[in-house]
Parts: structure tokens; C-alpha cells; sequence
């Protein structure tokens, strides 16, 4: 491993390219279905909680969020590594992928879901997580399930797992949240829509924050046509069918996605 001093900015190199990631921001997550989720990521940021279990499907954000407590610990001058299972399980064993991390102020490991049915990578997990606490350091699991419905053989992972705190990441069902949630990453990014489009967005568009700034990228071609005063109906009428479009992909996928976990 690194020199510690070396280790402050660590992740996956495959995540540089995606701008919703590089710029994330726990103020990104704003309205009141979000509060507990927020209440326990500050606890754990100011080291009241040493770890913490967030779940949310695919597409909620948990790697959005990820990146964002990425941030807010590196602009504490902390020592924080992210990791991701999904990746790791593609590559090679290699036996040197966890050692040394337990000397890391925090170990974010996303996909945690990933390790099922990988008995290399569920025993590995398990050591890195028996380090990382006699060292008294913080772990951030993330996963698509809570612990005990990841289908991970290993019973004492699962009990190592099940012991860290569990947080929902939310469906946003209310249209106020959503409504706040969408104008604050378009005010991160300075962009602006026309109100039918917004409307539209908030209505028809998905319900949890990973897909909205998936949307979003989608819809952004668009933006030369809609800085006009007078947007054309015929633009307006585009925007509408991609955020109808790609909403319907997004949920599709993340029915795929469900029916391959569950065997179907």
C-alpha cells in the first residue's frame, strides 16, 4: 500500500468520466423524505455512528451518495477509499485488492450485493471488516438489499453486516421533495428549463435521484434550444418524450435487474 499521506484521494478511476458523480454534494439530497438519511450520514461524518448500511435499489443514488461523503471527508483532510464489489468480482482474485485499508479513516464499499455467490470475495470482506474495527476506523457499506437478503453464504459476514446501522435511501413520492430535489441539481449545474418541461419532469419524470439525473443528462442536448425566450413547442414536446422514454427504460431496467437477482 500507499504512504497514508498519499491516500486522500482514492476510487475506482471508471467513475472520473461521470460529471454527476464528480460533483456530488450531501446538499444534493434535500426534502424532508430525506432527513433520516441525512441525520444518519452526519452522525457518521462527525464520528458519533462507525459505520453505517445504506440501501436503495438500483438507480436511487447510493453511489451519488457514495461520492458525496467521498468529499465531505477529504474536505476534512481525512483519509477516504472507495470501492466498488461490482467491479472487483469482474477482475481477478487478487489477494492485495483489501489488504491495507483498515489504515484508512473511512472505507466506502459500494455493490456490496455483488459478493453473493463469491465465496473468495465474501471471505475477504469479512476480514477487512474484523480490521477495520480492531484499527477503530469507519466503513460505509452500500447495497442494493439489507444484509440478510443479499444471498451471501457466509454466516458470520452476514452477522458482521447486519451489526452496522441501516438506512432506506427514499422513493420521493411527494412532488414538493422532488420539486426541490430537481431545481437544486439544475442550480448546481446552471442549467434552466422552461416550466412545461420542469412540470413535466417533476409529474412523469422517475422518483428517486439516480434516474432524475440520469433523465437529466438525457434532456441536455436540448439546452441550446430551450436558453431561448421562446422555447418551440415542437422542443418542448421532445423533452417530454425523453423524459417519458427514459423513465419507462429506467423502470424497465430496474425490473430486468430485479427479476435476475431473484433468478427469474
Amino acid at each position: 500500500m500507499t504512504n497514508p499521506n498519499q491516500r486522500q484521494k482514492f476510487f475506482q478511476p471508471s467513475l472520473d468520466n461521470i460529471d454527476i458523480r464528480q460533483d456530488a454534494n450531501l446538499e444534493d439530497f434535500v426534502g424532508e423524505c430525506y432527513q433520516p438519511l441525512l441525520n444518519a450520514v452526519h452522525q457518521l461524518c462527525s464520528g458519533q455512528m462507525t459505520e453505517l448500511f445504506v440501501v436503495g435499489k438500483k438507480g436511487f443514488g447510493k453511489t451519488h451518495l457514495a461520492m458525496a461523503i467521498y468529499d465531505e471527508y477529504t474536505n476534512q483532510g481525512l483519509d477516504v477509499i472507495y470501492i466498488s464489489f461490482a467491479e472487483l468480482v469482474m477482475g481477478e482474485e487478487d489477494e492485495n485488492a483489501l489488504s491495507g485499508l483498515e489504515y484508512f479513516d473511512l472505507v466506502i464499499l459500494d455493490d456490496v450485493g455483488a459478493i453473493s455467490g463469491n465465496d473468495y470475495w465474501q471471505e475477504a470482506l469479512f476480514h477487512l471488516i474484523n480490521r477495520v474495527r480492531n484499527q477503530q476506523k469507519q466503513l460505509l457499506f452500500l447495497a442494493d438489499n439489507p444484509a440478510g437478503e443479499l444471498h451471501i453464504t457466509l454466516l458470520d459476514l452476514v452477522t458482521r453486516l447486519s451489526l452496522a446501522p441501516m438506512i432506506d435511501l427514499p422513493v420521493i413520492e411527494d412532488l414538493i421533495d422532488r420539486s426541490a430535489l430537481i431545481n437544486h441539481m439544475l442550480q448546481r449545474k446552471n442549467w434552466r428549463l422552461p416550466d412545461e418541461i420542469l412540470a413535466h419532469l417533476i409529474t412523469e419524470g422517475p422518483q428517486n435521484a439516480g434516474d432524475i439525473a440520469t433523465v437529466l443528462e438525457n434532456i441536455s442536448p436540448l439546452l441550446t434550444h430551450l436558453s431561448r425566450v421562446q422555447v418551440p413547442k415542437k422542443i418542448i414536446e421532445k423533452a417530454r418524450q425523453v423524459i417519458e422514454r427514459e423513465t419507462l427504460l429506467l423502470e424497465l431496467s430496474d425490473y430486468v435487474f430485479d427479476d435476475d437477482l431473484l433468478g427469474g
